[in-house]
């Protein structure tokens, strides 16, 4: 019988290495067996098949961290965790890759030149998540352009501004219903501690929970629903964690969208469009990450 002998080398668990990260992370990884449902359930993974969280987990347990410090995909996470919030045994991979990310500046292994680089360009990649919400408001998104794609991360998102009259506010609060009582959105006392555990915070003008908030109590219905930031929300609930006052803005904006689709103001079909185009943007996200990483930073710029 012939065949072809591979040689491997054993990777021997570095104990005090893992145990030591996952006590940084607070990320519970040596709970993970490995279903996969991490995979599964992250956006990027599913667009691309470039970024797998249980692979991260696993390294982890092993201690690998010079070999995560140096992985590429960390860098690819949108911080959504969808892959902690669906994983069975409560195991947190987006807190470990926030760990490796860390871990990875502190070595200098990530320049602080690409990493203010990777920021700016995570802030602008908002501003196309707006404009593909836009996009999907009227007609699929089947194609992105180069000029297009950058058109779009170079262009700020003008925000509306306009006088607020008090007249008759509640009244227009009323229009909410149970989605401000649920959300108990009366409690905020505009502190912004949730647009600043916001992931996406970069830009306020492109999306900002307390705005989102704020509009809502003021009983802005129709500019609230009609507004593409509600769906930029990657549902991640850090706004949530992080409110002092117990307000529930993940849950405000999840109930935001579904009166937006039950008024009929975006139809059914939109939210297929929306993923659908995840599928075109997503991988000329990761794209662009590798770009920067692969370069000293300085070259690329984003307005």
């Amino acid at each position: 019988m012939r065949g072809v002998t591979e040689m491997r080398n054993a990777i021997i668990p570095d104990v005090k290495s893992a145990a030591l990260i996952d006590q940084q992370a607070k990320a519970d990884v040596t709970l993970c067996w490995t279903c996969g449902t991490c995979d599964a359930e992250c956006p990027i993974n599913t667009a691309t098949n470039r970024l797998r969280p249980r692979k991260i987990v696993r390294m982890a347990t092993m201690g690998l961290i010079e070999e995560l410090a140096n992985l590429p995909e960390v860098w690819y996470c949108i911080a959504c965790n969808r892959c902690g919030q669906t994983c069975p045994t409560l195991v947190t991979p987006s807190r470990m890759i926030a760990r490796v990310r860390q871990e990875a500046v502190l070595r200098g292994i990530m320049s602080r030149t690409m990493h203010t680089a990777y920021i700016k360009f995570f802030s602008a990649f908002q501003r196309v998540r707006w404009q593909v919400v836009s996009w999907c408001f009227n007609e699929p998104l089947t194609h992105l352009s180069d000029s297009q794609w950058y058109e779009w991360l170079n262009t700020p998102i003008e925000s509306e501004k306009s006088v607020i009259s008090g007249d008759g506010i509640l009244k227009r609060q009323s229009a909410l219903g149970d989605i401000l009582s649920g959300a108990e959105t009366l409690s905020c006392f505009t502190c912004s501690e949730c647009t600043s555990a916001c992931p996406l915070k970069g830009e306020r003008g492109v999306f900002d929970p307390l705005w989102i908030t704020r509009m809502a109590n003021l009983g802005l219905t129709d500019e609230l629903l009609r507004s593409p930031s509600i769906w930029l929300c990657v549902q991640c609930q850090q706004c949530t964690e992080s409110c002092s006052q117990a307000v529930k803005v993940h849950s405000l904006i999840e109930g935001l969208r579904a009166l937006a689709i039950k008024q009929g103001i975006f139809d059914p079909g939109f939210q297929t469009r929306l993923k659908k185009a995840d599928r075109i943007v997503y991988p000329r996200f990761v794209e662009e990450v590798d770009r920067i990483l692969g370069s000293s930073g300085g070259n690329v710029l984003y307005y």
